[in-house]
């Protein structure tokens, strides 16, 4: 793959902020007035990053945490099944 496939490649793939399911991104903007750093944060994070196995693990924490969202199995966490959309 190419520098100019990778880019494309991007351009396609939508951010996990974008990824996000629409109540998820509710919760998490619900925190706005009381944690506003903290969740422009998490956004921005979201809106530069494309595959949830990218974060580390302290960063899909805050993003549960902000979100009031938890993950019932290893592979929720670990792929972020319950935070995003289903877009096949």
């Amino acid at each position: 793959m190419t520098g100019i496939d990778i880019i494309y490649n991007k351009m396609e793939r939508k951010t996990l902020y974008q990824q996000l399911k629409p109540e998820v991104k509710g919760r998490l903007h619900s925190q706005d007035e009381k944690y506003d750093d903290t969740v422009d944060r998490i956004v921005t994070l979201l809106k530069s990053t494309y595959y949830w196995p990218e974060l580390t693990i302290e960063q899909a924490r805050r993003v549960e945490t902000f979100s009031d969202t938890r993950s019932e199995t290893a592979s929720e966490f670990k792929f972020g099944d319950h935070l995003l959309k289903n877009e096949e």
